[in-house]
């Protein structure tokens, strides 16, 4: 349990975007500059807190998305995971209890293509076909892991309208990975990522508030849900008919257990549209939840995929030198 678990909730739900974010929050939190950047150090240094930085909107840079799954023979599973997760832009990667049992997240810059480069992840790692599933509609993205309740408890829905195109020029780039690079715990932290690579505190923090709400969604901590005691991470996939994907959605994206909600392509062999990520104190519970929740909406039971295992878990970042590195690597061995 950790011992500021208002601090903990507060860093989830975003950092302010000033010269000394760690100030600002102890003022609201009761806490001096000093024992706000004691304890981020010490949740760091236990292994409970993955890092502050901002989480970036790929529909602005146009990129291509998709959670993907896979059914791979148990006897090889770990060995392609392991070329899955060797993609730069792979965030998640875990096995589930079902038939199809890898489950990764892959995003990929226009140029690269998400077919092309799910066509290269099948030939290294000799396995496939690979069945992406992208987005056609976002209801929840709200991770606030509660360490009193053992719980997701996140409340809101996801913006409707679609997201402007932004800049990518070199600048631009520079600035979005500043922003993508994890905060360090200092007094004035900005300034710190900021000053090697010859940018000023100020530009950096107004182009972060410039972005927020937009290409940035939020500048916010990420903390490893299992080691404050949530260790019920379920994926509930939802049978729902089209006319009903609006109203299920949204009724799913109130739940606070919920912190991600999506309707995505329905595909022959995994016909599911809506899916919702759901976390408790442990799996029962999130079963309990699901079964309530389509109980209350006369739908049919999800399907639950349970984690199993965590082959690679990080935060997507936009513009990385090593993702150009990857595909110079292998762009020749997709036709275009």
């Amino acid at each position: 349990m950790l011992d500021q678990p208002e601090l903990a909730s507060a860093v989830q739900g975003g950092v302010p975007l000033v010269s000394r974010p760690f100030a600002a929050l102890g003022e609201a939190a009761g806490l001096s500059e000093e024992q706000v950047i004691a304890a981020l150090q010490t949740w760091r240094d236990d292994g409970v807190l993955r890092e502050i930085s901002a989480v970036l909107e790929g529909q602005a840079f146009g990129w291509e998305s998709a959670l993907v799954a896979g059914a791979v023979p148990s006897e090889r599973l770990e060995a392609v995971a392991a070329v899955v997760s060797a993609h730069p832009n792979v965030t998640h990667n875990y096995e589930r209890n079902h038939p199809f049992n890898l489950w990764f997240t892959l995003a990929v810059p226009p140029s690269m293509g998400l077919q092309r480069t799910l066509g290269i992840l099948e030939q290294e790692a000799d396995a496939g076909p690979f069945l992406p599933l992208p987005r056609t509609r976002t209801f929840k993205i709200s991770v606030r892991m509660d360490p009193k309740t053992r719980a997701n408890r996140s409340h809101g829905h996801a913006r409707k309208g679609a997201i402007a195109a932004v800049d990518t020029s070199p600048r631009s780039q520079t600035l979005f990975r500043l922003l993508q690079t994890p905060l360090p715990f200092v007094p004035r932290p900005f300034a710190a990522l900021a000053d090697p690579a010859g940018i000023s505190e100020a530009e950096l923090i107004a182009f972060a508030e410039q972005h927020q709400g937009g290409a940035m969604r939020r500048y916010a901590a990420t903390f490893h849900h299992r080691k404050l005691g949530v260790k019920g991470n379920v994926m509930s996939a939802w049978d729902v008919a089209p006319e009903r994907i609006e109203e299920i959605g949204t009724a799913l994206a109130d739940l606070p257990e919920v912190s991600h909600c999506y309707a995505r392509e329905v595909d022959a062999a995994f016909p599911f549209s809506i899916y919702a990520m759901i976390h408790g104190p442990d799996p029962e519970s999130c079963a309990q939840i699901a079964a309530a929740a389509a109980d209350r909406l006369g739908t049919s039971a999800p399907a639950m995929l349970q984690s199993t295992r965590e082959f690679k878990k990080c935060r997507l970042r936009y513009f990385l030198p090593e993702l150009d590195r990857w595909w110079s690597d292998r762009e020749h061995r997709i036709e275009t």
